[in-house]
């Protein structure tokens, strides 16, 4: 074998080899840069709950300096910048512009023991106006509800100008036609009474609208102020003011609950309205 061709083959060899290295060179070149890169600035707190398998808050603050490196991910496309997180959220009822009643803030009660100028009406008259007001019906069930709502003789509530609702256990935001349309006045009136007083953005808390034969039931076993028998409510002919809620303790209730008391007992007078005045709210009803 001559010397020539010893080197020859020599130089093969180290070619070969030199191949094959920069093959394996650029698969793993090839390899790593396919891996997505997420920059942990880049991505929102729900992203980084993703990665690391947690749920967070939207209240939550997230330091890109305490999180843990997320664990191997699988080749992919390069991961997309995300919004920022959520700004955190204001607890009801904490905000100047919140809904009422606001925490902290003591309501000024509306029963017979502040409204004394109020004269009471016979529960028999209360009954026998629900029996009698225009689409009246006993409203056994929610289904029964519901399908007078269709009708139209039972409209929705959901609170207006001067007056609001609060959580329901025990009745429907539901009213005849004619007993809503006497609310909204109430609420209106005081609403409009209020304007440019100390007390102005107070607002009337109703709480008791109509309700289910079985929602009476389950009431009359709590509490006994509630009529036995079939009451006004059943006919969604009634509902109750509990209170009258204020925006700060700042504010009076002395105002407040004499004009609603004012408002309420001039209806009475003109026979629009008929009352009980009860130890925790005024039941009402329209005549």
């Amino acid at each position: 074998m001559s010397k020539d061709w010893i080197a020859r083959w020599r130089w093969d060899r180290i070619g070969v080899a030199a191949l094959v290295l920069l093959g394996i060179t650029s698969g793993l070149r090839a390899w790593v840069s396919d891996d997505p890169v997420f920059d942990a600035q880049s991505i929102s707190g729900e992203g980084l709950a993703m990665l690391s398998g947690a749920a967070l808050d939207e209240a939550d603050v997230l330091s890109v300096a305490t999180i843990a490196p997320a664990a191997p991910v699988s080749a992919g496309p390069v991961a997309p910048t995300l919004a920022p997180a959520a700004a955190p959220r204001v607890q009801p009822g904490v905000a100047a512009s919140g809904p009422l009643p606001r925490k902290g803030v003591l309501p000024c009660t509306c029963s017979k023991s502040t409204m004394r100028k109020l004269a009471r009406n016979p529960y028999t008259q209360h009954q026998k106006r629900a029996r009698t007001l225009p689409g009246s019906f006993f409203v056994k069930s929610e289904a029964e509800l519901l399908a007078g709502a269709r009708r139209g003789d039972m409209h929705k509530v959901t609170g207006d100008k001067g007056y609001h609702l609060v959580r329901m256990t025990h009745s429907e935001p539901y009213l005849l036609r004619d007993t809503k349309a006497i609310l909204d006045e109430i609420g209106r009136r005081f609403a409009e009474s209020m304007k440019g007083t100390p007390e102005e953005g107070a607002s009337i808390r109703v709480t008791s609208l109509t309700r289910t034969q079985q929602q009476h039931k389950k009431l009359r076993r709590r509490n006994r102020n509630a009529a036995r028998g079939n009451s006004t409510h059943n006919y969604g002919a009634s509902f109750d003011i509990y209170a009258i809620d204020r925006l700060n303790n700042k504010m009076s209730c002395g105002n407040p609950t004499w004009v609603l008391q004012e408002i309420l007992r001039k209806m009475q007078n003109e026979g629009r309205i008929l009352i009980i005045p009860e130890r925790g709210c005024m039941h009402i009803t329209p005549k």
